[in-house]
């Protein structure tokens, strides 16, 4: 904890610095050649991806294939620049027994887009909180009533930095299929053991 506990007004002053910059972005977007609120999108996607850390704490090292679900809603400001607001839920199973590690996270959301034909690259930033809660029984079965004695559970909330990189293809002006790729990361005052990695996301789209 005394690790960690140090770095929360770092972490605040860097939080703010980049809540700031999104923030200026946005203004910046309406210097564009065209100028205001251009509409807005939102949608639904599914994820996979391979995660993997060490848990210091019980020398226990968490790998393996996470899988969830989530969405965003965006609003767009000049040709470019969007800013708005997404969530997510992932799972990752382990030990084959009904352990688990499961993190969700939320939080605001800005990227710049470019259309190119019928595709649409873009690259952004979301910034928010989340949780991940930790339940690993080190021994016994989950098919029977018996009480588990080495059985450990956890939940830590952390503060969520999460890059991404995606593109979509436009089916119609209204409706679009995305591809993204991000990879959270988590800082918390507690002693977090965020499993970390590459998700890849899929999803559709609807714009307004």
């Amino acid at each position: 904890t005394k690790k960690f506990a140090g770095l929360f007004f770092p972490m605040k002053r860097t939080i703010s610095i980049i809540l700031l910059a999104l923030i200026s972005l946005g203004a910046s977007a309406q210097t564009e050649k065209k100028k205001g609120f251009q509409g807005y999108d939102g949608g639904m996607m599914l994820h996979m991806g391979y995660l993997h850390g060490n848990i210091g704490t019980i020398g226990y090292q968490a790998k393996g294939i996470t899988k969830g679900i989530g969405g965003a809603i965006r609003f767009h400001f000049g040709e470019h620049f969007r800013f708005g607001t997404e969530g997510y839920t992932s799972g990752m199973e382990q030990l084959d027994n009904g352990s688990y590690i499961d993190t969700f996270w939320a939080g605001l959301m800005g990227d710049f887009f470019w259309e190119v034909g019928r595709f649409m690259p873009y690259a952004g930033l979301t910034v928010g909180g989340g949780s991940m809660t930790s339940f690993l029984m080190m021994e016994g079965d989950k098919g029977d009533w018996h009480p588990e004695e080495k059985t450990i559970f956890n939940k830590t909330g952390f503060v969520a930095i999460d890059p991404y990189i995606g593109c979509d293809y436009i089916v119609s002006k209204a409706f679009h299929l995305t591809l993204k790729l991000d990879f959270l990361q988590g800082l918390s005052r507690q002693d977090l053991y965020l499993p970390t990695g590459p998700r890849l996301y899929l999803g559709f789209i609807f714009f307004h």
